[in-house]
């Protein structure tokens, strides 16, 4: 049996975009010796500024704009997490099956077949917590050097990961497995069927993560205002305004009261950075804005004041974890007709 870690960057931070630039991976055996290592670089689609990133990429936008597509990778990169005899494993390895299958989507490509194990969540059953751990405190604690954000290494320091909890349960990959009383997760045909374990403290995620803060801000909806109400000599009248990476999440109950002072003003929030007027953030990544950079800060004093709410979160988050998992449902009921329906 072989391992297969892989990991992938994205020039825009979207998983779903499948705007892949950098698919790294490592091969080991059973021992955990890596046999084969890489980073395949691949062309973004489109031109994309990588502001949204608050830190920067590994390699600067040009050189991936000079590597080959992901058309012309995908045989490369499919004979890797294909191979026979195998388990691909990574760090919150959903994310990455999801850019894989829409990158194979959007370029309407066959998507890949694998069966497929999460460090993220066997590190958080073996130090018997609620929380998920990132690869660099990963690192720190099983005393490895981490290039974090190049994808060659975090597929690296996931596989290092497997190994150091293996190592420190004294079993072998099987047992662990069966120890943890863990179910592989299979992506078929593009359909992600979970890596899950009955071990796991909470499969529920936390509701101070980054991803869960995402979560509730995703079912949030800024209040309708009549435009006829709306002062059109404002500053921010009609004006499209783009935060930094993150820079919403520290105070989610700030942030939706911003949301909701912004329909007021007639502004709105755009995805990229390329259609805004103001950039609001610290400018990492930044080539030649065309549109106004602002601190947090200087763009507060712009809203004035704001009427600050609170939700009850956990409710929200709750409703869309239900949601999700009724998505599941209806993929894996269709997966399985559409499945019946090629055999007949």
């Amino acid at each position: 049996m072989q391992f297969i870690a892989f990991d992938l960057e994205s020039t825009d931070g979207s998983f779903s975009s499948g705007n892949i630039c950098e698919f790294g991976y490592c091969i080991a055996n059973e021992k955990f010796e890596i046999v084969e290592r890489n980073n395949i670089l691949i062309r973004p689609i489109g031109k994309i500024n990588n502001a949204y990133y608050r830190v920067k990429l590994a390699y600067p936008l040009k050189v991936y704009y000079n590597s080959n597509t992901f058309v012309e990778n995908y045989a490369k990169i499919g004979a890797i997490l294909q191979k026979p005899d195998c388990v691909v494993l990574g760090h919150a390895i959903h994310n990455d099956i999801v850019g894989i299958n829409s990158a194979c989507k959007i370029n309407t490509l066959k998507p890949f077949d694998f069966c497929f194990v999460d460090t993220q969540m066997l590190f958080s059953i073996y130090k018997n917590l609620l929380a998920v751990t990132g690869l660099d405190k990963i690192a720190e604690e099983i005393g490895a050097e981490f290039k974090h954000h190049r994808a060659d290494e975090d597929a690296r320091l996931s596989l290092l990961t497997l190994q150091y909890i293996c190592e420190k349960e004294n079993l072998s990959f099987n047992e662990l497995m069966a120890a943890y009383e863990a179910t592989i997760g299979i992506n078929e045909n593009g359909t992600i069927t979970n890596f899950v374990s009955k071990k796991c403290l909470s499969m529920a995620p936390s509701i101070s993560s980054k991803n869960s803060k995402r979560r509730i801000l995703s079912k949030f909806e800024p209040k309708i205002v009549d435009e006829n109400l709306i002062d059109k000599s404002n500053p921010l009248y009609h004006k499209r305004i783009f935060f930094s990476r993150d820079i919403l999440l520290d105070d989610i109950d700030l942030t939706r009261a911003i949301l909701n002072k912004m329909a007021e003003l007639g502004a709105k929030s755009v995805n990229f950075v390329n259609r805004s007027d103001y950039y609001i953030g610290e400018p990492i990544g930044l080539e030649n804005p065309d549109c106004v950079v602002l601190s947090m800060e200087q763009f507060m004093d712009m809203l004035g004041e704001v009427n600050i709410v609170t939700y009850d979160d956990k409710a929200i988050l709750d409703e869309y974890m239900r949601e999700k998992e009724e998505r599941r449902k209806l993929d894996r009921i269709k997966h399985v007709n559409d499945s019946n329906k090629n055999k007949n």
